[in-house]
């Protein structure tokens, strides 16, 4: 009954006994009658004549396969509980903690002889009350797994937990989120910082703002922005003065194709004469971070025209550059206008100094011949005098007369 390479086991025993000494409980294998291995514990003690003489052994076993195969699936258990990445712990129904994992340790910072065999609420009397707290009881009474996240302020920590419901109790699984949570808050900060940023840039977001701030993304809220406006907007590398995004509004303005702005500079519209101009506002306004009128500029569409821009600009990051959102209203038409506005008013101007000047003189001449002709008696031949001198002012008076109606008939309305 004994396994050929268990037999050295037995000579060591039977030495032992010839030596006087008892064997208790030791875990050894033999075999069945079919040939099959069974776990003993052996207990052996040696038996002795009345002269105290060692004449043979007595030998209790007892089998433990059950007793084994259940402490190696418990070891087997542990062994995987210790190995997850998650931490995890259990309770029984009466919320004692029966188990607690090496990163529940290294998560909560609580070893496990100090919380094992005790209460949880006890240990965590400041979580009493708390949405954990609400869930581990729901799931409890219900039987129910629930999922959910949590915030331990005594850790400032977040936490995504899974608890299970068994007969036995509850088993929870949990992990640190607390880097996620904290990139989530930046990353809603950002989009909210560069909806602000659009909304300032264009009269048009004031209206959109509250459609805008309940798009999910940022990138498609200032897509959205960015394309439907009217007035040609571009995005330029601040660095290489490179154009890194046109709206359509741009592209029909200026004539250029998408693909021939991201080939192009902020530069390349611009007259040779207004680089410099261009150059200094870029060293002196590098690092504004707000929204800035730059003043009026000339541009030079694809076609060669050259506009007069109103623009207005503000330093954004985009995808990973330094940039600059820029703004360009045309208007070249106002400033033809208001020039063409200006050259009537002198017009005017002129008309009505030769109505308050050049139109008297001949006037006055006339009503002072008048006047003559009427306080005196004269000779027909001052008379005819007299008249000649009325018909010459009444001439030039007509001169005057024509001159302002040619000028009157230039000015436009």
């Amino acid at each position: 009954i004994i396994p050929a390479d268990r037999v050295s086991e037995e000579s060591e025993i039977i030495g032992k006994i010839k030596a006087g000494e008892n064997i208790r409980h030791c875990q050894t294998v033999r075999l069945r009658k079919d040939g099959s291995k069974i776990d003993i514990s052996l207990t052996v003690s040696p038996l002795k004549n009345k002269e105290g003489i060692i004449i043979g052994a007595s030998k209790i076993a007892r089998d433990i396969t059950k007793e084994k195969a259940g402490v190696m699936g418990l070891e087997d258990r542990n062994t995987i509980l210790e190995s997850i990445a998650d931490a995890f712990f259990a309770v029984d129904k009466s919320w004692t903690v029966t188990y607690w994992n090496g990163m529940a340790e290294k998560v909560l910072g609580k070893r496990k002889e100090e919380i094992v065999g005790f209460d949880l609420w006890q240990v965590y009397r400041d979580s009493v009350g708390s949405r954990s707290y609400r869930q581990y009881h729901r799931a409890m009474e219900t039987g129910t797994p629930v999922h959910f996240e949590d915030y331990y302020s005594p850790l400032d920590k977040w936490y995504d937990v899974s608890a299970y419901p068994s007969v036995n109790g509850l088993s929870v699984y949990f992990k640190d989120i607390t880097d996620r949570k904290t990139t989530e808050k930046k990353l809603l900060e950002m989009n909210e910082d560069l909806v602000r940023q659009a909304a300032e840039l264009d009269v048009y977001a004031r209206e959109r703002k509250k459609r805008i701030l309940e798009l999910e993304e940022s990138e498609k809220r200032y897509s959205r922005l960015f394309h439907v406006s009217p007035l040609p907007m571009w995005v330029m590398d601040l660095e290489t003065l490179q154009f890194l995004d046109v709206n359509a509004a741009a592209i029909k303005s200026y004539g250029y194709s998408e693909t021939e702005f991201f080939s192009m500079t902020i530069m390349d519209i611009r007259p040779p004469e207004e680089q410099v101009k261009m150059k200094e506002a870029l060293i002196n306004r590098f690092n504004e971070d707000e929204i800035v009128n730059q003043g009026i500029y000339l541009h030079r569409k694809k076609n060669g025209d050259v506009i007069q821009v109103d623009i207005l600009t503000n330093n954004i990051e985009f995808k990973g550059k330094k940039a600059r959102i820029c703004i360009a209203n045309d208007i070249t038409e106002r400033l033809n206008h208001i020039d063409a506005i200006e050259e009537q008013n002198d017009k005017l101007r002129e008309i009505a100094w030769m109505q308050s000047h050049v139109v008297r003189a001949p006037l006055a001449r006339i009503m002072g011949l008048v006047q003559l002709l009427e306080d005196c008696e004269h000779s027909p031949l001052e008379k005819s005098e007299l008249f000649d001198f009325i018909m010459k002012s009444a001439c030039e008076l007509d001169d005057v007369i024509r001159n302002i109606s040619n000028k009157t008939s230039l000015v436009k309305y």
